[in-house]
């Protein structure tokens, strides 16, 4: 895999996890304790499942070792999510982060080599996705408050720019290491030729 993708991926979940927090943080009179557990949960999970993907596919067939650091990484961002509900959430969110980072540790352990692009691109994209709809609904409180649509687009926008990195990152590396392939095909036969 290359590591182009996974520091782009890695930089967009750091990114996306302080932004809900500073977001969060900033309206959390205005989200209730229901809808701001249920928030910490799904980002946590999501959070925790992208991040140890990504350290799998850099300690392959280390799953003893990859796991506590998995635990230990997803811990901090899962003390990032939590923080603006308190230690309650901040409680939820490791013990949600737990789960994920094992199951993302595993997950990426037991994949073939020629679907860890796949994998990958797609977890972003389920992240990504719980961010829009964390966002949304912060956001979407903001408006009721302020009875102003204003501040909607750019954070989409900024999403959008996100998935076509991501997207682009991951065709420009599949269409590198098919022309890598053809070459040394290429050259096996000439030697074999000759």
């Amino acid at each position: 895999m290359n590591r182009m993708l996974l520091l782009i991926s890695f930089m967009i979940v750091m990114a996306y996890t302080v932004y809900f927090s500073k977001k969060a943080h900033q309206k959390k009179e205005h989200i209730g304790v229901s809808l701001g557990k249920c928030m910490v949960m799904m980002l946590s999970m999501t959070t925790s499942l992208t991040l140890s993907l990504m350290l799998s596919f850099l300690l392959p067939g280390k799953l003893a070792v990859l796991t506590v650091l998995a635990i230990a990484l997803c811990a901090v961002a899962a003390a990032i999510i939590g923080r603006p509900f308190g230690l309650t959430a901040v409680m939820e969110s490791l013990s949600t982060t737990l789960m994920g980072a094992m199951m993302g540790a595993m997950l990426g352990v037991m994949l073939p080599l020629d679907s860890q692009t796949f994998m990958l691109v797609s977890m972003d994209l389920i992240y990504l996705a719980s961010i829009f709809f964390v966002t949304f609904y912060i956001k979407r409180e903001d408006v009721k408050e302020l009875k102003s649509g204003r501040g909607f687009a750019p954070f989409y926008l900024t999403l959008l720019f996100s998935i076509i990195i991501i997207g682009t990152t991951a065709v420009w590396e599949s269409d590198y290491f098919k022309v890598g392939d053809d070459s040394e095909m290429d050259m096996q036969h000439h030697q074999h030729g000759g």
